[in-house]
């Protein structure tokens, strides 16, 4: 208790005490031996990442199913849902990254530098010629996705997908509440489906394009079944 009356100890955060039950145990010879017991320093904590639950996702299909965004929002939509691309990631795609013979999606990710390669999978990639045969501009550009009025340009980046994902959201009557938004929060939900289906976490950091795998670490407190 002298610590908090002479005024040289006042604790501010919860891992305050520490330092202060470190010094009362080695002022005394006989409670220096509990020094061993009490840590440094707490583990830093981490927050649980909240993602679509079931209602949403099933509310999501429903929508990207109908006819109630344009092709094109629908094909990024799926993308980003499924594979956990970054948004500037699928802004770049270029027609000529997509291998239609092998079933694959070539690109070179914009975080890391590094080559990635996504399997074409069929419902993403319906949804990609469907726009491609029935929507896309005529335009000779070399991007896949272009904005849907003249001169039909690329698409800006974070900003085009995070409007596109709020349409989603809106559409899908999502309310968003203090989670994380954008494709950050397509980018969770993908690595925490493919959690919940049993893929290892080298795989889910490879299919994410991570540098350092273990960033897929922070995705486990996604798989709240598995973390009970």
């Amino acid at each position: 208790m002298s610590l908090y009356r002479n005024g040289c100890y006042k604790p501010t955060t919860i891992g305050g005490p520490l330092s202060g039950l470190r010094r009362f145990l080695s002022d005394n010879e006989h409670t220096k031996q509990f020094l061993l017991e009490v840590p440094v320093h707490l583990p830093r904590e981490r927050k649980i990442i909240e993602v679509y639950d079931e209602q949403e996702l099933s509310s999501i299909e429903s929508l990207l199913s109908g006819d109630f965004l344009s092709k094109r929002d629908v094909a990024i939509c799926m993308l980003l849902l499924e594979t956990g691309l970054r948004g500037v990631d699928i802004c770049a795609l270029k027609l000529a990254d997509i291998d239609w013979n092998n079933d694959v999606i070539y690109i070179v990710q914009d975080k890391t530098g590094k080559p990635l390669n996504i399997p074409l999978r069929s419902s993403y990639g319906n949804a990609i010629a469907d726009y491609l045969l029935h929507e896309r501009p005529d335009s000779d550009s070399e991007y896949l996705f272009l904005r849907s009025f003249a001169s039909y340009e690329k698409l800006d980046g974070a900003g085009s997908i995070y409007v596109i994902l709020e349409k989603m959201e809106e559409k899908a009557a999502i309310k968003k509440g203090g989670r994380i938004i954008g494709s950050r929060m397509t980018r969770h939900n993908a690595a925490s489906s493919m959690l919940r289906s049993g893929v290892p976490m080298s795989d889910i950091s490879a299919a994410l394009g991570h540098k350092d795998p273990n960033t897929v670490l922070v995705y486990l407190s996604t798989d709240e079944k598995t973390l009970a």
